[in-house]
């Protein structure tokens, strides 16, 4: 087995940094699946506290700081100089040399710190990346440090904040363009605005992919319920019994979304009708938005059904004696580097693709647009379970379990028609 070093040891300097931890050997080469929980926790926990590290984060700071003053202060030498009453060419000419000095010697040294942390961040995702993929099991830990509720992390929002300012002070330097010295401070707020750019863009990329590696632990977790709720029903009842489980029309749910607000305008309208005029504009923007809306939600969920439509259309040769055949589309799930030697991972793994399914003579036959082909035997399907869409002009999907351990997920506008085929042919089916 590959040793894989997750311990950082101490700093021999204030100015070094401890190294980072080896890259992940193959999934396989722990001897055990707890070895390999507890050296993925380790190296992502060493990983994520130097990614947020405040240390790192002051010097980042200081160096942009720096640059940021650097830049401002130049143009701010060049213009008072030109602007000066006598008017000699010799200021102007020392000050133009002056700021040079300046960015030789405070301005690089910090850019390239600046592009040292820039170098160390990117070969920091890459080991997040590949530490994060070599378990995503159920019960797999996970850092939920670069943003909790749903929000990102709190530098986000204060990168936002810096850039915002930054944006209005530069309209209000450029409407005052008639007077040069105030003109000078408009490098210094482009930079500001770059860096807060820099890290907006930085901890946005960092949310998106932890929040991936979430949905997709979220989704073992799932899966690993309803394979013990499927196993419960199983040796209770029969084969055929629905799990309980409900589902929200999406019309109830824009409903709710809406209601308090027109409650509130009802109410606000009833109480003050002196300010209803201006509630009613607000009020018609807001209708009109969501009129816009709907024809796009529309339109997206009537190409999500074409090209399924067309999918299966293109593959109904490919099944033989009559049987139903379903739009489908897989491929779901993120890639997880693990489908080594499995015929059926990979119809889980993205990136998304369209194809047709039946149920047939005992078995799961499924047929990709890309040439992929999947004959799946019954006997191996532990259950199957009907998963809503939260999103508008998506449809529902069935997630397939299997008793290797594995499970697929089929999206389809057919998917209760493959439930009820399923459960007709004794596969136990289950509601999420």
């Amino acid at each position: 087995m590959t040793t894989n070093t997750t311990n950082s040891p101490a700093r021999t300097s204030l100015f070094r940094s401890a190294p980072l931890p080896e890259p992940p050997s193959a999934p396989d080469s722990w001897p055990d699946r707890g070895s390999r929980l507890q050296d993925q926790a380790k190296a992502l926990d060493v990983l994520v506290r130097e990614d947020l590290s405040r240390g790192r984060a002051l010097v980042f700071l200081l160096c942009a700081g720096v640059v940021t003053l650097v830049a401002g202060l130049v143009p701010a030498m060049v213009i008072d100089a030109a602007d000066s009453q006598s008017g000699d060419t010799t200021d102007v000419a020392v000050a133009v040399v002056l700021g040079i000095v300046l960015l030789a010697i405070v301005a690089v040294p910090a850019l390239l710190v600046l592009r040292a942390l820039r170098k160390r961040s990117a070969r920091r995702l890459e080991l997040l990346r590949q530490w994060a993929a070599v378990d995503r099991g159920h019960d797999s830990d996970f850092p939920t440090s670069y943003g909790t509720e749903g929000y990102p992390h709190g530098r986000f929002f204060y990168s936002a904040l810096l850039l915002v300012l930054a944006l209005i002070s530069v309209i209000v330097v450029l409407a005052g363009m008639s007077d040069l010295s105030v003109l000078g401070l408009l490098p210094c707020l482009v930079v500001a605005g770059l860096f807060a750019w820099s890290t907006i863009r930085k901890y946005a990329a960092r949310y998106g992919w932890a929040e991936r590696e979430r949905v997709i632990r979220a989704r073992a977790r799932r899966r690993e319920l309803h394979r013990a709720q499927l196993a419960q029903a199983a040796s209770a009842e029969s084969p055929k019994t629905y799990l309980s489980g409900t589902r929200i029309h999406p019309a109830l749910l824009y409903a709710a979304l809406f209601s308090p607000a027109v409650i509130v305008t009802v109410v606000f309208v009833v109480a003050r009708p002196q300010d209803a005029s201006g509630l009613a504009v607000a009020g018609l923007l807001a209708l009109l938005v969501i009129v816009l809306g709907v024809p796009m939600v529309v339109r997206m969920r009537r190409r999500e059904q074409a090209e399924l439509a067309s999918a299966a259309s293109s593959l109904a040769s490919a099944f033989t004696g009559g049987v139903a055949v379903h739009p489908v589309r897989y491929g779901l799930g993120e890639p997880a580097g693990q489908s080594a030697g499995s015929v059926s991972s990979p119809w889980d793994l993205g990136p998304s693709r369209t194809g047709a399914l039946a149920v047939d003579r005992g078995a799961l036959l499924a047929r990709g647009t890309d040439g992929a082909a999947l004959d799946l035997p019954l006997a191996e399907v532990q259950g199957a379970v009907l998963v809503g869409s939260g999103v508008a002009w998506l449809p529902p999907s069935v997630d397939v379990l299997l008793r290797s351990g594995e499970a697929i997920e089929f999206r389809s506008p057919d998917a209760k028609a493959i439930t009820e085929a399923l459960a007709d042919v004794g596969v136990p089916v289950a509601t999420a």
